[in-house]
């Protein structure tokens, strides 16, 4: 049986909808809601060399392993080089078909008895087995499965990843930008890039941000100027390479929060296409962006993101 899985950028993944096998039983228990007064669970993580947020995570009660948070991923995945150590084998009988932002590949999966996180636990779940450059340093890649309803954040200063409950009514951030849910949990905002309104979907799997060709074009005609394009190539997690190119943009509002001198990767990348982002300006806003921020929090239940500016980040009231 065959269970059809999106992969959005450099790694990333989240689940069609209709997959039935890829369902998992979420365990709310332990998880504090800020409307208690309970601590938040937090699980030491570090920013590697890439920009990748790397969580704690316990796989059948054994770990810590290292795995790369998602927040672009509805659903967990597995890295090849783990199997050993697990003493688990591949399910023969249920592959998964990942899409990623350039190709496709047929992946193996394993069934998981459990998965911890802080204090998220997850039980009895199918998941994708993955290998290649993107997994060659880490044991899995950590999806946003099990939030609904409830809240991330990741402060980039101090290397902190937290899953608590909704916060509620609780300000989660000096900006707050409200948003909606797409392909299946994944965050979209409204941005400005150089002025110019566009939709973004937040992805701290990839290290980079990624914009279509809508964008590009929409720039060029504002500025009245050509694009200098730098060439460059991009691998996703079904290997697949993408021709693309380099432009330099001078800013990226995201609610009353303002990044600049970026480097913006612009392509025909299929994901755009999937979400039906295609014909209008859109980008995949990756760690490059949202490192640059002190704290970025997510709330599922409320669809809000929450931004923490550093000290020397323009921001506007």
């Amino acid at each position: 049986m065959k269970t059809q899985l999106l992969a959005l950028a450099l790694g990333a993944l989240c689940t069609n909808a209709a997959s039935g096998d890829a369902d998992s039983n979420v365990s709310t228990a332990g998880i504090p809601v800020a409307s208690d007064g309970a601590q938040p669970l937090a699980i030491p993580t570090a920013a590697d060399r890439s920009g990748r947020i790397l969580a704690q995570v316990f796989v059948n009660g054994r770990g810590p392993y290292r795995f790369m948070v998602d927040t672009g991923a509805n659903h967990t995945a597995l890295a090849a080089s783990l199997l050993p150590e697990l003493g688990i084998s591949i399910d023969a009988d249920k592959s998964m078909t990942v899409l990623g932002i350039n190709g496709s590949v047929t992946a193996p999966s394993v069934r998981l008895d459990s998965l911890d996180v802080g204090g998220l636990h997850m039980s009895d779940l199918q998941v994708p087995v993955l290998a290649g450059p993107l997994l060659a340093d880490i044991d899995g890649i950590l999806g946003i499965d099990g939030l609904e309803n409830r809240t991330m954040t990741a402060n980039f200063l101090h290397d902190r990843f937290v899953v608590t409950g909704s916060f509620g009514g609780v300000p989660i951030g000096d900006v707050l930008v409200p948003g909606r849910l797409i392909a299946q949990h994944l965050l979209e905002v409204d941005c400005r890039v150089n002025g110019v309104k566009a939709k973004a979907v937040i992805d701290t799997g990839s290290p980079r941000t990624l914009a279509n060709w809508a964008l590009l074009k929409a720039l060029v005609r504002k500025s009245g100027a050509s694009a200098s394009s730098l060439p460059t190539n991009i691998i996703d997690a079904t290997e697949a390479l993408q021709a693309a190119v380099i432009e330099p943009v001078s800013s990226m509002k995201i609610g009353a929060a303002t990044s600049g001198n970026l480097y913006l990767i612009f392509g025909s990348f299929r994901v755009f296409k999937t979400w039906g982002l295609e014909d209008q300006p859109a980008v995949l806003v990756g760690m490059d962006v949202l490192g640059s921020f002190a704290e970025m929090t997510i709330d599922y239940r409320r669809k809000e993101l929450g931004l923490y500016p550093r000290p020397d980040m323009i921001t506007l009231k």
